[in-house]
């Protein structure tokens, strides 16, 4: 067990350690009233009601009002600091998740969906923290409730507490029955509930084609479906937590059944105080409790157990960290030297080689090709199988994860915006960048005009995913972005196949006069677009192809041949 959690103990739990037994110490001084009434309440039968010691009773009085004013504050301080350590640990931990799924390389996370991620990070935070905010303390807190009213009903009769407590030994089959049912169900819970978040965000962000295509009846029939196939996974958990807590509750009858059956011949007979068969109710209850506590601690651990691990997953997650080297780009020269790359071994590069120089760069041919890929490749968000990337002859392999990508700006065919304001957007390129670098960053890329022309100008919010802007706008934006951060590469993913003609003009040209400074590389399906006596790299799955000089060359599939400039 202790293998399983000792990142999670030693990296969130251990700071907090002395907070965890304060909770439990003051746990504990909140059953004081519980556990001490009973025998206040044998004194004041036998010794007072009974046995005329009327001196007694303010005493008695006292101490019960002082055992609950004590027993309230410690409940009090003990739910307050129980629920700001939670906060505390939830706050901690889906910060260390996010932060890992921003780390890992992109390939492992796209293994899990959306919706998946966002369940791991949220939900299961929540399962996961429990165990040591919630299970462990009050586990220990029942054990320690459990031997304090055995260890009185020793005292006052050994051969009556002995016929009562043996039934205990019951409560260890449904547990152990249980136990592992609720676990398997709970994992299975889980997995349906990730696959819900992921339908959701998938529908959602889907609205305009669902309504376009008339596709609400469908829509509604598959979350309903889904939702189904939660309900049939979740019926199971609370099936077997059913039946288990319902078990625990009839056997903890037992001792109270026992307790009358021979502890009220002895109260007859004269061997047993009313005062002391009365504690001993009292006690057996107090006994029992929280072995049913337990009980339920026990089914509570097991369901958490799923959770921790798909948390644990994300955690151990390994780090997009790259190599040690560092990167200065002085002549932008990079080389793609017979480059392999598949994903989910389906090969996607085959031997690729290519030269991009400083000035502008295109990359023509057939969708499927793997342009794409290769731009991405370059960034470093996946690895190659076998071959090398250089950039200025150093292989990026070779080069760190954030100094490599500091020096590489990529702008893709879907613009990338987040749900916040004009100026937030562009500033990202460059989080240090004064407002004076980021209006001209804007202007250079000629979208300061439409900016200040918006009621709210640079402040102007764009929505979820840009929603509010043109295609067109979103990529003048996300262009103003790459400008900003100034960077000696600059990779465009066919950034204008989907704007306007007056967008697409702009754009090119903005493109066309960054050219002397650094090396671009753009994939395009539009011929038109590409500037005479530029370097052209072409990939495709036709044997023959023509370039801007129309030559014909042969084009070996799957490979790629760089046109030099005509």
């Amino acid at each position: 067990m202790m293998d399983r959690y000792r990142y999670f103990i030693t990296k969130f739990v251990r700071p907090h350690a002395l907070t965890m037994v304060l909770l439990i110490a003051l746990s504990f001084v909140g059953t004081l009233f519980s556990i001490i009434t009973p025998l206040l309440v044998k004194s004041l039968v036998d010794d007072v009601f009974i046995g005329g010691r009327t001196g007694l009773f303010g005493y008695i009085l006292l101490g019960t009002a002082g055992i609950y004013i004590i027993s309230s504050l410690s409940s009090y301080i003990s739910g307050f600091k129980k629920g700001k350590l939670d906060l505390v640990l939830f706050n901690n931990v889906t910060n260390e998740v996010f932060n890992a799924i921003q780390l890992a390389p992109i390939k492992k996370t796209q293994d899990m969906k959306i919706g998946d991620l966002l369940s791991r990070i949220m939900v299961n935070t929540r399962s996961a923290i429990n165990m040591f905010t919630y299970i462990i303390p009050e586990f220990i807190i029942s054990v320690i409730r459990i031997i304090s009213p055995l260890t009185i009903m020793l005292f006052l009769n050994l051969q009556l507490t002995l016929i009562v407590v043996i039934p205990a030994i019951l409560f260890l089959f449904p547990m152990s029955f249980f136990g592992k049912r609720l676990e398997d169900t709970q994992r299975t819970s889980l997995v349906k509930t990730a696959s819900i978040y992921s339908f959701i965000k998938e529908n959602l962000s889907m609205m305009p084609l669902i309504k376009v295509f008339v596709l609400e009846r469908w829509s509604r029939d598959k979350f309903a479906e889904e939702m189904r196939g939660y309900y049939d996974a979740s019926i199971d958990y609370t099936k077997h937590s059913s039946l288990n807590n319902s078990i625990g509750s009839l056997m903890s009858g037992v001792p109270m059944v026992l307790l009358i059956l021979f502890g009220g011949p002895m109260v007859i007979h004269g061997s047993l105080t009313i005062g002391t068969f009365t504690a001993f109710m009292s006690y057996v209850g107090l006994f029992f409790a929280p072995l049913s506590q337990l009980a339920f601690l026990w089914s509570f651990y097991k369901s958490s157990l799923p959770a921790f691990d798909r948390i644990n997953i994300v955690l151990q997650l390994e780090k997009d960290e790259g190599g040690e080297e560092e990167l200065i780009v002085k002549d932008g020269m990079i080389e793609f030297d017979d480059a392999w790359f598949s994903y989910n071994n389906r090969p996607i590069i085959h031997g690729f080689n290519a030269t991009f120089t400083k000035g502008l760069n295109y990359m023509v041919g057939d969708n499927g090709a793997g342009k794409s890929t290769i731009l991405k490749l370059l960034c470093s968000l996946y690895s190659l199988d076998s071959g090398q990337i250089r950039i200025d002859g150093l292989d990026i392999s070779k080069v760190k994860g954030g100094d490599l990508r500091k020096n590489i700006s990529m702008i893709f065919s879907e613009p990338y915006l987040f749900d916040g304001s004009i100026y937030e957007n562009i500033r990202i390129g460059d989080l240090s960048a004064s407002e004076e670098k980021i209006i001209y960053a804007a202007k250079q890329i000629r979208v300061h005009e439409f900016i200040t022309s918006l009621p709210q100008g640079y402040q102007t919010q764009v929505g979820e995913s840009g929603l509010k802007l043109s295609s067109g706008e979103k990529q003048k934006i996300s262009l103003a972005r790459a400008v900003l951060k100034n960077s000696p590469i600059i990779l465009l993913d066919e950034v204008t196949k989907s704007i306007d003609i007056e967008s697409r003009r702009s754009i090119n040209e903005v493109i066309k006069g960054l050219k002397d400074e650094k090396t671009i590389i753009i994939i395009t399906h539009n011929v038109n677009e590409i500037e005479p006596g530029s370097n052209i790299v072409y990939l495709g799955q036709e044997s023959q192809r023509k370039d801007r000089t129309h030559r014909s060359i042969e084009v070996p599939l799957p490979r790629a041949v760089s046109l030099q400039r005509a």
